[in-house]
C-alpha cells in the first residue's frame, strides 16, 4: 500500500513529507484508504508535499492544527487516530494513520510498560511492529521495527518481554531481536 501511495502521489506531482511548516488539508484522491472509503481522500500538505494521506476533510483540518506545534521530526513520527467504522478488529484499536498514509492498528496494552500499547501495520511485504504511546491528540512510536510475516511472532514475543521504555528502545535498536539481545 505504501508503494501505491508513493506512486500515486508522485504521479500527481506531489512529494512525500520532508518536514516543513504551513500545514494545510489537501485532496489526495489516490490515497489507499480512499478505495474503501471515498471520504478518506485528504491529507496534510506543506510546500508541495503530502503527509497522512487517507484522512477525512474534518480530520485533516484538525490534524493540521494539532501538528503545527510539532517540529519536523515529531510530525514524521506522529500517528493519527482515525475512525474506520467498517473495519472489524475484535476489540483492538484505535486505528492510526502514519505519515506515509499506512494504516496501523493498536492491538492491545503492553503487558509490562505502563502507558504503552502494542501496534502493528499492514504487511506489504514488511509489517511495522512496535510500542506506541499517546502524545496529546496523536500517538507516537516508542520503538518500532519492520519485520516479515514469518518473523512477526518472535518479534512480538521479544517486545512483550520488554519491561520498560529503555528496553523497548533497545529492542528496536536491535531490530526486534530476541530477549537475550535486550540485556545490558
Amino acid at each position: 500500500e505504501h508503494a501505491v501511495t508513493v506512486a500515486a502521489t508522485a504521479a500527481a506531482g506531489v512529494r512525500h513529507h520532508a518536514g516543513v511548516a504551513g500545514l494545510t488539508p489537501i485532496p489526495v484522491p489516490a490515497s489507499p484508504l480512499a478505495g474503501g472509503d471515498p471520504t478518506r481522500r485528504f491529507g496534510i500538505g506543506a510546500d508541495g508535499e503530502v503527509m497522512f494521506a487517507g484522512l477525512t476533510r474534518p480530520e485533516a483540518e484538525a490534524v493540521a492544527q494539532w501538528l503545527e506545534g510539532f517540529d519536523a521530526s515529531a510530525r514524521t513520527a506522529a500517528l493519527i487516530p482515525i475512525e474506520l467504522g467498517v473495519v472489524l478488529s475484535d476489540g483492538a484499536g484505535p486505528h492510526l494513520l502514519d505519515v506515509s498514509g499506512a494504516l496501523v492498528l493498536v492491538v492491545g496494552e503492553h503487558s509490562h510498560v505502563p502507558g504503552a500499547w502494542v501496534a502493528m501495520g499492514v504487511p506489504s511485504p514488511l509489517c511495522g511492529v512496535g510500542a506506541v504511546e499517546r502524545d496529546g491528540h496523536v500517538y507516537r512510536w516508542i520503538g518500532r521495527v519492520e519485520v516479515a510475516e514469518a518473523g512477526r511472532v518472535a518479534v512480538l514475543d521479544a517486545l512483550d518481554a520488554c519491561t520498560d521504555r529503555d528496553a523497548v528502545h533497545r529492542w528496536a535498536a536491535h531490530g526486534g531481536g530476541t530477549v537475550s539481545t535486550l540485556i545490558g
